[in-house]
């Protein structure tokens, strides 16, 4: 009797576990399988188990084995989950920064000679703090967009700045940006608290 209480619990855990690292309410995810959440709640809890049909769904859903559920390897399940979805958002930010050295030879070939073609590098910044920040948005935690979208912030003001290096007290731009980041910190802190009460 032992066995299944532990299997029970440990089952509970993994769904938890995927759950959330699918950023997902019980709610929704009752929608995705059409069970009720309280289904989903007393899996959770370990108070019963989801049948074979409910746990081949799951792992479909999360790109997962049905192991996965039984299985206590935690460093498995970081590289199950995390390592794809990283490698993806790595190569599309590597992707945006060949965009930008491609833009920086055809400057260096066909621009204009006003424009210093440098400076698409300084672009290049936010660019790839956007494709990061869309991509963690999508794979993993919201809170995780405060370095992103602070660099990109700080980017933009860096971009502005040298780009109109005859503008009179322009660095004042970069005070403008304290706030700003405040405020970036703050709303993330507060997205993430909400999610965290959804899922309770």
């Amino acid at each position: 009797m032992e066995k299944y209480e532990n299997l029970n619990n440990v089952i509970a855990d993994n769904l938890i576990y995927y759950r959330k690292k699918a950023n997902l309410t019980q709610q929704e995810l009752a929608s995705k399988l059409s069970y009720s959440d309280k289904s989903i709640s007393k899996w959770e809890r370990g108070e019963g188990v989801p049948d074979i049909h409910v746990l081949v769904a799951l792992a479909k859903l999360y790109g997962l084995s049905v192991n996965d559920f039984v299985s206590t390897n935690k460093k498995q399940k970081i590289a199950n989950v995390y390592l794809p979805k990283f490698m993806i958002m790595l190569m599309a930010i590597i992707l945006s920064w060949l965009v930008v050295v491609i833009i920086f030879f055809a400057f260096k070939i066909f621009g204009h000679s006003n424009f210093k073609p440098w400076l698409v590098f300084i672009y290049g910044i936010p660019l790839s703090c956007l494709v990061w920040t869309v991509f963690n948005d999508v794979f993993f935690s919201k809170l995780l967009n405060i370095p992103s979208v602070s660099l990109m912030t700080w980017g933009i003001a860096l971009s502005i700045y040298l780009s109109f290096p005859s503008i009179k007290n322009l660095y004042l731009i970069f005070i403008v940006c304290i706030p700003i980041e405040i405020l970036i910190i703050l709303f993330y802190i507060f997205i993430y608290k909400k999610e965290k009460n959804k899922e309770k």
